[in-house]
C-alpha cells in the first residue's frame, strides 16, 4: 500500500515538475496562472490534468484544439514515480528518502531544460543549494568535512575543465555539481563526475560516428550529471568496494 501512495505521490510531483520545466525557462510563474495548453491557450480541466492518464485518453492530443502533447509530460510524470518507488524500496521512508527525492526532483527539472534549451536556471540552483544546505545541516558531524567540501571539490573540478578547454562545459554545470556535492558529500560527488563523464564520452563518440554532431558541436552535459546522481545514489556502496577490490 505504501508503494502505491509513492508512486501516485510521484506522479503528481511530476505533473508539477512538467510545469516548472516548461515556465522557468520563459521567465512564467509556477503557480499562476493555471495550466492551458500551450498551442490553443485554452485553460485545461481537471480532468485533462490527471498523470498519464489524461495522456493515453486524450490520445496525445490538447482537448480543444487537437494540438499532439509532447511525450515529455508522460515520461516526466512516469520517471518521477518510478524514482520515488525505487528510493523507497532502497531506503525506506526516512531522511534519506525525503533527500534524495527532492535532489531527483530537481535534477529532473534541470536535465529537461538544459536538454531543450541548453540552459540551467539559476532559480533552480539556488533552490537546490538552500534545500541541500539544510538537510546537510542534519549531520553536523559531516558537514564541514564531507557536504561543503563535496559542493566546493565537485564545482571546482568542473570550474577546472571549464578553464583548461576554453569554454568546453558551461558554467550552469559548475552549479550543478555544487548543488550535488551539498546532497552528496565529496566521496559521492567525485563518484558521481567519474560516472558523467564516462556516459558523456559514451553519448559524444556515439553521436560523432553517426555524423549527428562534430567535434566542435556542444551538448548539454546537465543530463549526463543527473544520471551519473542516480546511479552514484543507488550503487554506491556496490561500486566503491568493488573498484578497490
Amino acid at each position: 500500500m505504501l508503494y502505491l501512495i509513492v508512486f501516485i505521490l510521484g506522479l503528481i510531483v511530476g505533473s508539477f515538475l512538467n510545469v516548472c520545466i516548461y515556465r522557468i525557462p520563459r521567465g512564467q510563474s509556477i503557480v499562476f496562472p493555471p495550466s492551458s495548453c500551450p498551442s490553443c491557450g485554452r485553460r485545461l480541466k481537471p480532468l485533462h490534468m490527471v498523470p498519464v492518464l489524461s495522456f493515453l485518453l486524450l490520445g496525445g492530443k490538447c482537448a480543444y484544439c487537437k494540438e499532439k502533447i509532447s511525450a515529455v509530460y508522460p515520461i516526466v510524470e512516469l520517471g518521477t514515480a518510478a524514482l520515488y518507488t525505487f528510493l523507497l524500496y532502497r531506503f525506506s521512508i526516512g531522511m534519506l528518502f525525503f533527500k534524495y527525492s527532492l535532489l531527483f526532483s530537481i535534477l529532473i527539472v534541470v536535465c529537461f531544460i538544459d536538454m531543450e534549451n541548453q540552459i540551467i536556471p539559476d532559480e533552480i540552483i539556488i533552490v537546490g543549494l538552500l534545500a541541500g544546505i539544510i538537510f546537510s545541516s542534519v549531520d553536523k558531524q559531516n558537514l564541514l568535512r564531507d557536504y561543503i567540501p563535496g559542493a566546493m571539490i565537485g564545482s571546482g573540478i568542473i570550474l577546472l575543465i571549464v578553464i583548461l578547454s576554453r569554454g568546453g562545459m558551461g558554467g550552469g554545470d559548475i552549479k550543478l555539481m555544487a548543488v550535488i556535492g551539498i546532497f552528496l558529500g565529496w566521496r559521492k560527488a567525485l563518484l558521481t563526475l567519474f560516472i558523467s563523464f564516462i556516459l558523456g564520452g559514451i553519448f559524444a563518440f556515439f553521436l560523432l560516428i553517426t555524423r549527428k554532431k562534430g567535434m566542435k558541436d556542444t551538448v548539454p552535459y546537465g543530463p549526463f550529471l543527473g544520471a551519473a546522481v542516480i546511479v552514484t545514489v543507488f550503487y554506491y556502496p556496490y561500486i566503491v568496494p568493488y573498484y578497490f577490490k
